[in-house]
This record gives structure tokens, sequence and C-alpha cells, in this order.
């Protein structure tokens, strides 16, 4: 039962796992892109296989999301966030001595893969979307502003020119392994009467979800978009240069693209608490259509690609905020954490192949109009989608601090 006169430690949590959840996505994917080449020169490898590193940690999370789900469920999440740091904090260590490419890779799926999937967004979202009620949208928003995306690669390249690979990996492990304490201060939310939409008791079993509607609706929406961003953050760069724009100018698309996170994960998640997270996931698909329609008439007009990726950047990086005000609404509270898990497992096939989807397209056509035109589909398909479709009972779910 939940003791009125407890203080309310809600906001404390969002400032907590605003740190984390930055810190953690900047040290294990934004720094990364910094450190390819390094990579590359170090181990006398290929560029494919320096940065595939990223793809390892990524393969990690979707074949290990599922579990954090069930062990939030069974151990405090101050410990499973805790050892996913550590574990995730030793994999940094352990990479500044491997002695192959082979050894760094398998760091990277063994170690550092699993240490981000228990200290990650699984449970940072499940932590603050519990806490909120009311407003939940706009808390999401605020942990998932990319600042640690924006900042990273910056102190990852001012390290790697002063102090070498070693070094700038050891100071990536060092900053996680400060974050210990810190998650060591994660509470859950105070007990409150809920009801989950399929399961009005509670808490679904991984079956349950797999066969819910609404899990696979929300499932599929997350997928293709992220698909849609991968493809973005992989490709712009190569498009604009293929048009004659000087490297500099091109890397600066990928920077506000990046950049327009800041403002587009609180907004989507302003607008979550408004219109609900499934209408809101409607405005983001359908939102893209134009500024990638345009990407295929701007030519090299830098002002005008500009303005493509921001508008792009502003959608998605609003999706992760999405997924969890959505996920939560619609399968309830107690089934986030493990619906995300199994959402992350069901994505990897479409993760893995969307990159080199697009190249392939690209080498085959010899130009990015199909593949831009193939993105826009799944746009408009997933806007109907979530325009359309509702679930069969929204969950009533009583608020828990008025903010």
């Amino acid at each position: 039962m939940t003791d009125a006169r407890a203080p309310f430690r809600g906001w404390r949590m969002v400032g907590i796992c605003f740190l984390i959840l930055n810190c953690t996505l900047g040290v294990n994917f934004a720094a990364y892109g910094a450190l390819v080449e390094a990579i590359e020169r170090a181990y006398s490898t290929s560029r494919a296989l320096a940065s595939m590193g990223i793809s390892m940690v990524t393969l990690a999370l979707g074949l290990l999301a599922p579990m954090v789900g069930t062990l939030m469920r069974r151990y405090p999440v101050r410990l499973v966030v805790m050892a996913g740091l550590v574990l995730n904090a030793g994999g940094f260590f352990l990479l500044a001595i491997a002695p192959e490419i082979a050894v760094f890779l398998a760091l990277c799926l063994l170690l550092i893969g699993p240490g981000f999937a228990l200290a990650g967004v699984v449970p940072c979202t499940a932590i603050v979307s519990d806490w909120f009620v009311e407003g939940r949208g706009r808390t999401l928003g605020i942990i998932n502003m990319p600042f640690g995306n924006a900042l990273m690669p910056l102190a990852a390249a001012w390290a790697l020119v002063r102090h070498g690979l070693p070094v700038t990996l050891m100071a990536g492990g060092a900053l996680l392994l400060a974050l210990v304490p810190l998650a060591a201060l994660l509470v859950e939310a105070p007990a409150r009467p809920e009801q989950a939409g399929a399961d009005p008791a509670g808490a679904m079993t991984s079956a349950q979800i797999l066969k819910s509607r609404p899990f696979l609706v929300v499932t599929i929406g997350v997928t293709l978009l992220s698909a849609a961003g991968i493809v973005m953050v992989t490709h712009l760069i190569a498009l604009a240069t293929d048009r004659g724009m000087p490297l500099g100018a091109a890397s600066t698309l990928l920077s506000l693209f990046g950049l327009a996170g800041l403002a587009g994960a609180p907004l989507f998640g302003w607008i979550a608490d408004r219109i609900g997270g499934g209408r809101a996931f409607a405005v983001l698909a359908l939102g893209q259509i134009v500024p990638w329609v345009a990407l295929v008439f701007v030519g090299a007009n830098i002002p005008a690609l500009l303005a493509c990726a921001f508008a792009i950047g502003l959608c998605c990086n609003g999706v992760l905020t999405l997924f969890g005000v959505t996920m939560g609404a619609w399968l309830g509270q107690a089934n986030l954490g493990l619906g995300m898990g199994l959402c992350y497992l069901l994505q990897i096939p479409v993760m893995f192949a969307a990159a080199p989807l697009a190249g392939a397209m690209f080498d085959r056509f010899g130009s990015y109009t199909p593949a831009i035109a193939l993105h826009v589909a799944t746009f408009v398909a997933v806007g109907l989608m979530f325009l359309l479709y509702r679930p069969r009972a929204e969950p009533s779910i009583e608020m828990h601090h008025v903010i």
C-alpha cells in the first residue's frame, strides 16, 4: 500500500536515468564512430571489421533484452543496472588490451552488449515510466534527449588525439564505472492498482505478449521507423558527398540530425501526453514523408539538405520516447520491460539488413531514390496503421502523482 507521506522521488529518478542513459548510449554507440579509423589502424584490419563493434553490441542487445525484462521482475532494478554498468565498464577496460580484432569483437558481443542491455534503454524507460502516469511522455522525452550522442564523439576524438586508443577506451570504462554509485540510488515506484490491457490481473508471460495485437502493432511500427533512422545515420553523408558536397559540410548534416533529437524527444513526448502514443506515432511517421521526399529533389543545395536533416532528425529521435509511452499504455506498466525486450529481439533481422539493403539498392540503381521511396512507403503504412488501430481496452491506470 502506498504511503501518502512518502516523498515523491520520480523527478530524482528522471535525473539519474537521464545521466545513465546518455552516458551509456554515448559511450557505447555515439563515441564509437570517432574510433573506427583508429581501431582499423591498431589491428591492421578492414573498415568493415573495425565498424562491426556496434553491430555486435546491437546483436547482444536484441538477444538479451527480453531477459532484462524478466530480471527486472525478479530483482531490484538498481541491482540490474549496477551489474550492467560493471559488465559494460569491464568490457571497455579489456578492449584496451585486446590483442586482435577477433577478441575485440568478441568482447563487444559478450561483455559490452550485455552490459548495455542491463543498464540502458529498457530499465531506464521502465523506471521513469512507472513513476509517472500523467506527463509520462514528457518525462520519457527528457531522459531520451541525446546530449550524450552530441558530446561523446567530440570527447572521444579529443582523447584519441591526445592519449591514443587504449586510454580512450579505458576512459569510457571509467565513466561507466563512475555511474555505479548513482545507479545504487534507483528505486521502483510504490505499488499502485493497475490494469494491464490483455491481462487485468497484471503481468503477462512472454507468450501472451508475443500473441498480443497491441504488442505486434507497436513492434512493426518501431521496427520500420528505427530502420529508417539507421539508414539515415549510415548513408546521409554518402548521399551528400555523392552529389558533390564537401565532406566537412556533409558531416554537418549528420551532426544536425543528431542535435535535432534534443528537441524531437521531448516534443513527441509532449504530443503523446496530449493525443496518446499511437496517434503521436502517426504524426511522427507521416511527418517524415515531406523531408524524405525532398531529399530526392534538392540536389546539393546545402540549406535545403540541412532543413531536411533537421526535420528527419526531429522525428527519428522521437521514436524511442514513443516506444516507451505506447508500449506501457497498451500493454500495462507491468509488461513494459519485457515487452520492450521482446520487441528488440524481433527487430534484429531488420536492423541488420536496413543499412546494407540501402547500399545494395544504391549499387543496383546508382541512386538513393529507390531506397528513399521504400522508406516513404513504410511511413505511409505505419502512419495509417497507428491512425486506424486502437487496442480494444486502453488500460485505466490510477494517477500516482499529480504533476
